[in-house]
C-alpha cells in the first residue's frame, strides 16, 4: 500500500507556487509602464493654389516633430492620420509628451484620384506641411500650404541647414 507523504507534496506545491511568483514578478518588472497620453485638439487652415481643381478629401497626417530622448532623437514619428473635406480643420487626438516634442501637420491632396501620393506614372498630387516645434506648450493654429508636388513629410522637416 502506498502511503501519502505530506511533506513531499507540500514541498512540491511550495516550489510550484514559488516559481509562479517569480514568473509573475519578472513579467511585471520587465514590462513597460503604462503610457499616459494627453488629449489635444488642434485646428488649422489648408490652402491650395486657385488654379487647382480638387474634389477629393484632404489627407492629413500628424507627426511628433522630434521623438526619442538623448542620442536616440529622430524626426517625424507618426501619431495618426485623418481626412478632411474642408480647408479648415479641427482634430482631437492622444498626444504622448514623454520623449516627444513639437508637432508637424502634413497634408496632401489626391489630384489624380488613385488614393496614392504620386506614382512613377502620375506626379500630379500636391503636399504641404506646417510645424510647431513648441507643441504642446503652445497650440497655435496650423497653416498648411499645399503647393509642392510629390513631397513626403521629410521634404518639409527638418529644414535643411
Amino acid at each position: 500500500m502506498h502511503t501519502f507523504n505530506f511533506n513531499q507534496a507540500s514541498r512540491a506545491i511550495y516550489q510550484k507556487l514559488l516559481m509562479l511568483g517569480v514568473i509573475i514578478l519578472m513579467t511585471v518588472s520587465c514590462s513597460d509602464p503604462e503610457i499616459i497620453k494627453e488629449r489635444k485638439t488642434i485646428s488649422g487652415q489648408i490652402t491650395v493654389p486657385q488654379s487647382i481643381e480638387w474634389q477629393s478629401t484632404i489627407n492629413i497626417m500628424l507627426f511628433h516633430a522630434i521623438s526619442g530622448i538623448g542620442f536616440q532623437e529622430h524626426p517625424l514619428y507618426e501619431i495618426e492620420t485623418f481626412q478632411s473635406n474642408q480647408l479648415a480643420f479641427e482634430h482631437t487626438f492622444d498626444y504622448d509628451p514623454k520623449g516627444n516634442q513639437g508637432l508637424l501637420v502634413y497634408a496632401w491632396v489626391d489630384l489624380d484620384g488613385d488614393d496614392i501620393l504620386c506614382t512613377p506614372d502620375s506626379r500630379n498630387d500636391l503636399a504641404g506641411a506646417s510645424v510647431n516645434e513648441e507643441f504642446p506648450e503652445t497650440n497655435k493654429p496650423f497653416l498648411v500650404h499645399i503647393d509642392t508636388p510629390c513631397a513626403g513629410p521629410d521634404w518639409f522637416y527638418p529644414a535643411a541647414k
